[in-house]
This record gives structure tokens, C-alpha cells and sequence, in this order.
């Protein structure tokens, strides 16, 4: 049993504690250190710098007058809080339960931090002014915001963060104290521009309430659900929740300068269909890092603790709009009987042309005392003038091309863009096959798709509700839900071609 235990400094990281423990103790032997702590021989108690493992081993191995507790150095000398937040309550729970009484597996692995493409310091950073003046006091120790992912300025000095010579992603090293072998004084000369340091600070900010004073842990889901009603706050999302993902990528560009982005590990490829901010907001299963959280919570203009203390969200919803008449009934039946008196020989095509608001209203709200009154067609017609076809053709050319966009907006699986299916969705019938429509076949021709195109416009949809649907790519899933059967090599290859053209595995 140990005698004492130095008092632990403000966010202080743990194993600075145990540095000062060992330099007090005079103890030169790291084996004989972690077993006075840990009594463990095999393996080290502490296992990594920023999670440590098997604190209650370590507690109990305390003073029997001593208060402290495994949870307390967890959420306060760990880097726990601030990697912890963004998981559900059960993760987040796994992984104090690793540290509190070891696992032997990498608690790097469990909160997403080994697959990650945002790295981790390779080396323990401070403040040299918070040094200077620890060192004035007696002594200087390791602090926990440092360390965080993305930061760069001291948020109390505004100074530039510097790497001490003490490295991180060695768990063999020895403990060693925050002094003038690992630290010195020298301020970094700051040659980034100011909106560097604007930028960096708020993210600071954000960082510095997660670790501080956030206790509450967020599921993936509930952060989603969040941040698809902010986004609808700011007009990047419709009403019921869909993004608006291109005006969504170009407004986070403007906010963000590139230089920053690639400082802070998330450049963003526009030339990419997949990268990590077009996928940061689907609902799927993919870790996220916290620093692109900072980022994203930036960009909305939202602070951390919104996210936390907020109970409910909505995100996606499903609209429902009711068509209520604005004019009563017996209104409008006066007017359309007045309209039939007026024109007592008019048949129905020209009472809707006379009345045609009026007309729609009653078809659509009174149908059955609509037929009743009104007159039929028994009136025979004259012989229709001649069609000035070259009039008709530009007409024809103008709804070809509306039909054409049309069909491309259209959600779910694409429709193939053919001369028939451009006809059905202009809504005409056989007369829209005369060859004098010269100017409108021409243009049909030209934009009827080709079968290879229509089958990458299908695979790519295929991917992409995939992706929405938080579905691991594969060629088969993609090739199922595109709606290819049998074993058509040709089609594999193709699916292949372009998902290699997707970064999907990690945000």
C-alpha cells in the first residue's frame, strides 16, 4: 500500500501525477513504479497516456484515508469526457469500465480513435506561458486541453500550443514531469493569419466546455436528429429534413478558409462523391470524430452545451398538408350556375376556358354536383383548323426539355431517359409522334440516354441510398438494390469502377 499520493492540479492529466509521484519518491525503476501503483508485474498499469487502465486496482491500493475514486480521475484527469461525448450512454459506459478496471484491449480502439483519419498529437503539447509560470510557482505538470485534437492556441493566453520531447503513442516510455528537460519558455513565433487564431479559440471554447463541465454523453442519432433541425433553422435542410447538400458543401467552404480545414485534418474534396461532410449528417453507424463535431457545432453558429442540455429533437418528419377550401360550397355554386346562364350554348371544354379558376375549384372540391349541372358535349363540333405544326414544334421542344429535367429530379430509382417516358411525362398522347414536330425529335434523339449511362446513373443512386441508409458497400447490395439480376460480369466490373471512386469508411 502506498503511504501518500501528491495533490492533483486542475486538469492535470493522470499521468503527470504519477511523474511527480516517481520524482518524489526518488523511485528509478519504471517496473518498481507501476508495481507500488498497480501491483501488476506483466504488464503496465497505465497501458496509454491518454486512457489509462486499472484504477481501482489503483485506488485501492491508496491511503485508507483517501477520498479519491477511479470515476474522479477518469473525468477529470482523462481524456475520457472529451472523446466520450459524442457516444451513447452504453459505449460510453464500456469504455469508463475498461479503465476503471482493464480489459488488456486498446481503449483507442473503443472510442474510434485507431480507424480515425483525424490523428491524435504524437507528442504531449503545453502553453509555454502557463509553464513559465508554473515553473515561477515550483513546478509545471501536464494538462488535459492540450492534448485535444485540432487545438492550437492556449484559450487563457493565446498563445501558439509547442510539443514537448515526450511522446505520446509510446506506452513504453518512461513517466516523465512537465520541467526544463521536456518544456522551455520559448514563445512559438505565430506566423498563421488572424482568422487562424478567431477560428481556433472558438473551437477552444467548445472543446474547453466538453471537458470541463459536460457530463452527459449523446447518442448518434439524437446528434443527427440536432443537427438536421439547425440545418432547416438555417434553410440547408426542407421541412421535412432532406439536406440541401451542395448549397450545404458550399456555405461550409465559405466559412471555412482551405488552409484552416487542412490544419484541422478535414479538407474537404468537392471532386469526391463521398467525402467525410457529405456523409458527416446521414444516420449510420460510422464513428465520427470529435474534432469535426467542434467543427460542424462552429459552422451552425451553436454552442456545445446546446447539444447537451437540449431534450428534444426532430429531424426527419414527414409533412402532411391538408387542402382546405377557402370558399365556401353555396358560394361557388352560384357563381358557376351564373356562369352557365351567361353562356347558355357553351359546352364544357369552353366554360372551363371561361371560367377557369372558378372551374378547377368546383371540379376538384364538388365533382359529383359538378357532372350534374353542367352541360355535356352534345353540341358537334366544326372541323378543327389546320395545326400550325412549326408553332406546335416549338412549343413541343419547350416541354420536351422541361420533361427531360424533370425526369432527372425525380426521387428514387432513375427512370432512363427515352422518347417514350419523355412523352408520358409531358403527358401527351399519339399526335406528339408526327414527324413535322422536326425541331422536338431532334432534340429527343440527342438526350435519349444511353443504356452504359443509365446504368451508372442507377449505380450511383444505388450507393447513395445505401449510404443514407447507414449499408456497408458492397457490390452485390449495390447491385441488388439497382435492380441488376443474374451474374453479368460487364455490370460487377462497372459497379466496382465507381465505388472505388467512394470514401465511405471513415468520417
Amino acid at each position: 500500500m502506498m503511504n501518500f499520493w501528491p495533490l492533483m492540479y486542475e486538469d492535470e492529466l493522470f499521468v503527470s501525477v504519477i511523474a511527480r509521484y516517481q520524482r518524489i519518491c526518488g523511485m528509478v525503476s519504471k517496473r518498481a513504479l507501476e508495481m507500488d501503483l498497480f501491483q501488476i508485474y506483466k504488464r503496465m498499469g497505465r497501458k496509454s497516456v491518454l486512457f489509462p487502465q486499472n484504477l481501482n486496482t489503483f485506488i485501492s491500493n491508496l491511503p485508507p484515508t483517501s477520498r479519491l475514486s477511479a470515476e474522479e480521475i477518469i473525468l477529470n484527469h482523462t481524456m475520457y469526457p472529451f472523446f466520450t461525448a459524442f457516444m451513447s450512454s452504453e459505449k460510453s459506459d464500456a469504455v469508463l469500465n475498461a479503465m476503471a478496471n482493464g480489459n488488456g484491449k486498446s481503449i483507442e480502439n473503443l472510442v474510434g480513435m485507431a480507424g480515425s483519419k483525424v490523428k491524435t498529437n504524437s507528442y504531449l503539447r503545453y502553453c509555454p506561458l502557463c509553464f513559465k509560470l508554473d515553473m515561477e510557482k515550483g513546478e509545471s505538470y501536464w494538462r488535459r486541453l492540450p492534448q485535444v485534437p485540432g487545438a492550437m492556441y492556449c484559450p487563457e493566453h493565446h498563445f501558439l500550443y509547442k510539443d514537448s520531447n515526450v511522446l505520446i503513442t509510446d506506452c513504453r516510455n518512461d513517466y516523465l514531469c512537465a520541467d526544463e528537460d521536456t518544456c522551455n519558455e520559448e514563445i512559438i513565433a505565430d506566423e498563421y493569419p488572424e482568422y487562424f487564431r478567431t477560428l481556433n479559440l472558438k473551437y477552444m471554447e467548445n472543446a474547453s466546455y466538453i471537458i470541463f463541465d459536460n457530463q452527459k454523453r449523446r447518442n448518434l442519432s439524437f446528434i443527427i436528429k440536432f443537427y438536421i433541425d439547425k440545418l432547416r433553422e438555417r434553410g440547408l435542410a426542407s421541412s421535412a429534413g432532406n439536406l440541401y447538400m451542395e448549397r450545404l458543401v458550399e456555405e461550409f467552404l465559405r466559412f471555412y478558409p482551405k488552409d484552416y480545414l487542412e490544419i484541422m485534418q478535414s479538407s474537404v474534396d468537392i471532386e469526391q462523391e463521398a467525402n467525410w461532410l457529405r456523409v458527416f449528417v446521414r444516420n449510420n453507424n460510422k464513428n465520427r470524430s470529435p474534432l469535426r463535431h467542434l467543427l460542424f457545432f462552429q459552422f451552425l453558429n451553436v454552442n456545445a452545451q446546446e447539444l447537451f442540455k437540449i431534450e428534444k429533437v426532430v429531424g426527419k418528419q414527414t409533412i402532411i398538408r391538408e387542402r382546405t377550401p377557402i370558399y365556401s360550397i353555396q358560394e361557388r355554386r352560384k357563381e358557376w350556375l351564373k356562369l352557365i346562364e351567361d353562356n347558355p350554348n357553351a359546352n364544357r371544354s369552353e366554360l372551363k376556358q371561361i371560367g377557369k379558376g372558378l372551374h378547377t375549384w368546383i371540379y376538384m372540391n364538388d365533382k359529383d354536383w359538378y357532372d350534374s349541372v353542367t352541360p355535356k358535349n352534345n353540341i358537334r363540333k366544326g372541323r378543327a383548323k389546320s395545326v400550325d405544326w412549326e408553332k406546335r414544334d416549338l412549343e413541343c421542344l419547350i416541354l420536351a426539355k422541361e420533361a427531360v429535367k424533370e425526369l432527372y429530379r425525380k426521387e428514387g430509382k432513375p427512370i432512363r431517359i427515352l422518347p417514350n417516358n419523355i412523352r408520358k411525362e409531358i403527358g401527351a398522347k399519339r399526335w406528339f409522334n408526327n414527324k413535322k414536330l422536326v425541331k422536338t425529335w431532334r432534340y429527343i434523339k440527342e438526350t435519349t440516354e444511353k443504356i452504359e449511362d443509365y446504368r451508372a446513373r442507377k449505380i450511383k443512386w444505388a450507393i447513395e441510398e445505401l449510404i443514407e441508409a447507414g449499408d456497408r458497400l458492397t457490390v452485390y447490395k449495390v447491385q441488388l438494390k439497382a435492380g441488376f439480376g443474374g451474374s453479368n460480369m460487364e455490370i460487377k466490373l462497372e459497379i466496382k469502377r465507381i465505388l472505388d471512386k467512394y470514401d465511405n469508411t471513415d468520417y
